[in-house]
């Protein structure tokens, strides 16, 4: 994937401040022709097939850049709403409503030429990464509970020796708040 070359276009060979008019020019919606009457008047030449080539790939990534910034802003939106949600769950709740939005949204002659199997793999590629994170959750909290008992562990012996009325007076406050709890 990275080892192909990018062979200079005649676009590429544009002046800066000439190409990004040129891409100003696109983006509002000029015709072709005269973006290349535009160019001949900054003293370059450029075909008319090679306008077009040009527009027709600095909008396709202009409409994916879109695309990802509005799902990046469902995402937000969705762990926004949620706060307890992290970044991964988001994702996957995002990309799971996409996936059942898509398939419900195919007309019925197609459902039919659908490759299931693919559709499938999807799924099951999803529903591990949802497993996986959820796996990562655990571990992750029962990491940070066992740091806290040993914590906890620690504290409670250093006050023991130290300072055993005050150690007294802890467990007997937190004896009392566990009663309450039960």
């Amino acid at each position: 994937m990275g080892n192909r070359k990018h062979s200079k276009t005649e676009t590429d060979k544009l002046d800066p401040a000439v190409k990004e008019t040129v891409d100003e020019m696109i983006k509002s919606g000029f015709r072709y022709c005269d973006i290349v009457d535009y160019i001949k008047d900054n003293g370059m030449s450029i075909s008319l097939s090679a306008v077009g080539k040009y527009a027709k790939n600095l909008m396709t990534t202009l409409d994916a850049l879109r695309i990802s910034q509005e799902n990046f802003r469902a995402i937000m939106e969705e762990i926004e709403r949620y706060p307890n949600l992290d970044m991964t769950e988001g994702i996957l709740r995002i990309m799971s409503s996409q996936m059942l939005t898509a398939v419900n949204q195919i007309p019925e002659e197609q459902l039919q030429n659908l490759d299931f199997d693919t559709l499938m793999k999807n799924a099951v590629s999803l529903t591990r990464a949802a497993a996986y994170k959820k796996q990562i959750d655990i571990k992750s909290k029962d990491i940070l509970e066992l740091g806290a008992d040993q914590f906890r562990s620690m504290i409670f012996d250093a006050m023991a020796t130290e300072d055993p009325e005050l150690y007294k007076q802890v467990r007997k406050f937190i004896k009392s708040k566990q009663e309450k709890k039960e």
